[in-house]
């Protein structure tokens, strides 16, 4: 996957390498601490790495099938789990255009038809790190 670099505003956390939730762009998200955001008061501003783990058991079919709205967005699962609502941009590599996140590598595929595609795929964590 790869890293995107965004301003966001520190709001609780508990603990190193435990859950955070910080806000970017007016949406909170639930990711991993590897920031020290346990050193930090509530309402800090930071620049901050965030990296998307796609899980590897996504189905292909429930991908493909999974945006019938045709979204760019993260959907909060449970706990810091997301499911990434996004477009299809390119094949070999694949990049997936999600709004907040870009997601590169979130399944394998060579097929050009797949470009255009809305989908749906599961991170399993959003892992946050200073920028």
């Amino acid at each position: 996957m790869t890293a995107r670099i965004v301003a966001a505003t520190f709001l609780a956390s508990d603990g190193e390498y435990l859950e955070a939730v910080i806000e970017v762009g007016g949406q909170r998200l639930h990711v991993m601490d590897e920031f020290g955001g346990g050193q930090l008061a509530a309402g800090t501003q930071v620049q901050l790495e965030l990296w998307p783990m796609a899980s590897e058991l996504d189905d292909w079919d429930a991908m493909f099938t999974a945006n019938p709205g045709r979204e760019k967005r993260l959907v909060r699962l449970d706990g810091w789990r997301y499911l990434a609502l996004g477009v299809v941009t390119q094949v070999d590599p694949v990049v997936c255009d999600c709004g907040l996140l870009q997601l590169e590598n979130p399944f394998t595929t060579h097929d050009g038809r797949c470009v255009g595609a809305y989908v749906g795929v599961t991170l399993v964590r959003i892992d946050a790190c200073l920028a």
